[in-house]
């Protein structure tokens, strides 16, 4: 028991010694060491870099030492362009790892990391970080339509500019072309219009030989369209012959027929007359078209003479301006009419009958549709895919190919005036999806660009001020952008993509070529068996279009669910809130 306790006090006086000598240390001898405060090294993306695209985003920013960070304080971070989803540093570690969800990439932004939000070891301090992205380059609008002078063609550019990329117009595609039933379909389901109907002049050739059922003289839905204040765009599904016309000037598309040759007093008490009223004179009158000018050759004029041109019902004609045709004066050796729409109508159910008085008829004659129109048939023996006719011949003087592009051409700018003279403006988009190789007008780019140009300068020729020119990229196709002088607008057609696609293909064209934008046509894709992203869908992923246009019919490409609630929405104007 004594040597136990002697034990027990050596060891307690050993402890104490410890103890004693501890508390006599000073409290210096044991601080943390002083550590420099994190400071950021780098970030990836880099500062000063663009986003790429919106949506999810991940921020990596790189300090010189290991960091702390409370994961729960996310929200203490600051984004300009969006919302920060998370941000975390993971195990030990010197970088802080943010998320973002990126909404606006076309504005600058920035990401403000908070001075002390970052910590380093021993408790030191980070300082502010602040990232900067700057937006997409913003293209300059051109003030003013490359073409287009007409009052109100000019007010509806200016519209679509004051609305691109703050709201998008609605619109729709007419089924065959030339009416607006589609349009109705869309009112149907929504309660609201569209504000664009897109007509096609696809079926030309059989309008212009005078088919019961497709008329484009008769441009009643187009003006009901534009008088309810709708917007008009016009296509062009041109399709061209199957079958080779010899070149030559028998066959360049016109023909001057002879309705009646003789002598035909026409006295003083109107007395006189020559009645062209029976089958075989309506027959020759079939062949004629909007455009075509009736012939009166006379002699014998006396002073004071006058004409008169009058329907089967003795009553003279009033044409599309207001021009009467009961009585007018003529000398000369010849007087004659242009035939417009509603006369030619009147004339292919009738004929008509030529009197006044104190002059002698000796001729009577009409333009027709020559020997193109007599030698193919108008409904099978015109495609608009590529085969017989020769794109690079369609550019090409001297060719029966460039002889039917520019009677077409001819055709057409006679419907156009029509829309025209109504004073109708008009989003004008032929030889769309060119580089696509699917038409006849896509084999060939510098072809290409030379028949565009051809049209502009052609239709620009014939006065034609009313068109603005919407151009259809088929993707990264610019060899065949027929180049600033000749477009006002440039479109995407899109099948079945999401929306983060079309914002892709939104983002490329918008970058490339200072225009506006437009989704010319969307719909339904058999290939991915799915619908075109929603147009909100698209909006917030950043493709701010000019304009959509789905495809006829509402039933595959536009149906009840792919609507929805659209066009009750702030962001799209219908046909009732168009004001230009």
């Amino acid at each position: 028991m004594k040597i136990k306790n002697i034990l027990l006090k050596s060891l307690f006086v050993t402890a104490a010694g410890i103890f004693l000598a501890a508390c006599a240390d000073t409290d210096a001898q044991y601080e943390l060491a002083k550590v420099a405060d994190p400071v950021k090294v780098s970030s990836t993306p880099a500062d000063s870099t663009t986003f790429s695209a919106t949506g999810q985003q991940v921020i990596k920013v790189k300090y010189d030492k290991n960091i702390f960070f409370p994961s729960a304080k996310y929200n203490q971070i600051q984004f300009t362009g969006g919302e920060v989803l998370s941000a975390i540093v993971l195990g030990a570690s010197n970088t802080l790892t943010i998320t973002l969800n990126v909404k606006d990439i076309e504005n600058a932004s920035t990401l403000t990391i908070p001075a002390g939000l970052v910590t380093g070891p021993n408790g030191s301090v980070a300082g502010e970080v602040v990232l900067y992205f700057p937006g997409i380059a913003t293209p300059e609008i051109a003030s003013k339509p490359v073409a287009a002078t007409s009052a109100k063609a000019v007010a509806l550019y200016d519209y679509l500019k004051a609305n691109y990329k703050s709201k998008i117009i609605s619109g729709m595609m007419a089924n065959v072309a030339w009416n607006n039933e589609e349009s109705e379909k869309v009112y149907n389901m929504t309660g609201k219009y569209p504000a664009i109907n897109g007509y096609d002049y696809g079926h030309l050739q059989p309008s212009w030989a005078g088919a019961n059922w497709i008329n484009y003289a008769d441009i009643t839905p187009v003006k009901q369209w534009a008088d309810n204040g709708g917007i008009v765009q016009i296509g062009w599904h041109w399709n061209v012959p199957t079958k080779e016309i010899a070149s030559g000037s028998d066959d360049d598309g016109y023909a001057v027929t002879t309705l009646w040759e003789g002598s035909q007093d026409m006295p003083t008490d109107w007395s006189g007359s020559i009645q062209l009223t029976d089958e075989n004179a309506k027959a020759v009158l079939a062949k004629a078209y909007v455009g075509s000018v009736l012939t009166v050759y006379i002699s014998n004029v006396a002073a004071g003479a006058q004409g008169s041109i009058k329907n089967s019902r003795w009553t003279g004609f009033v044409d599309e301006e207001a021009n009467s045709w009961e009585y007018f004066e003529i000398s000369g050796d010849s007087y004659s009419m242009t035939i417009d729409g509603t006369t030619l109508a009147a004339m292919r159910e009738g004929g008509f009958i030529i009197s006044g008085h104190d002059y002698t008829v000796t001729k009577i004659t009409v333009e027709t549709n020559g020997a193109i129109a007599n030698v193919l048939d108008p409904l099978n023996d015109f495609s608009y895919k590529p085969g017989l006719f020769d794109l690079k011949n369609a550019v090409t003087e001297g060719t029966w190919e460039y002889q039917f592009v520019q009677d077409d051409l001819a055709k057409v700018a006679t419907y156009l005036k029509l829309v025209k003279e109504a004073g109708i403006p008009v989003l004008w988009r032929p030889l769309h999806e060119a580089s696509g190789g699917w038409f006849w007008w896509g084999t060939d780019a510098e072809s290409y660009k030379k028949l565009w140009i051809m049209m502009f300068d052609y239709f620009k020729a014939q006065g034609l001020d009313n068109l603005i020119w919407v151009w259809t990229c088929n993707g990264n196709d610019k060899d065949w952008y027929p180049g600033d002088k000749y477009v006002d607008i440039v479109g995407r057609d899109l099948y079945g993509n999401d929306a983060n696609s079309c914002y892709d293909e939104y983002k490329k064209l918008y970058t490339t070529y200072g225009k506006i934008i437009a989704l010319s046509e969307c719909g339904f894709s058999e290939y991915t068996n799915s619908f075109v992203a929603g147009i909100e869908d698209q909006w917030n992923a950043g493709a701010k279009w000019s304009w959509f246009m789905p495809w006829y019919t509402t039933d595959v490409h536009a149906p009840q669910e792919w609507w929805g609630d659209y066009m009750n929405s702030d962001l799209v104007i219908t046909r009732d809130e168009v004001s230009f």
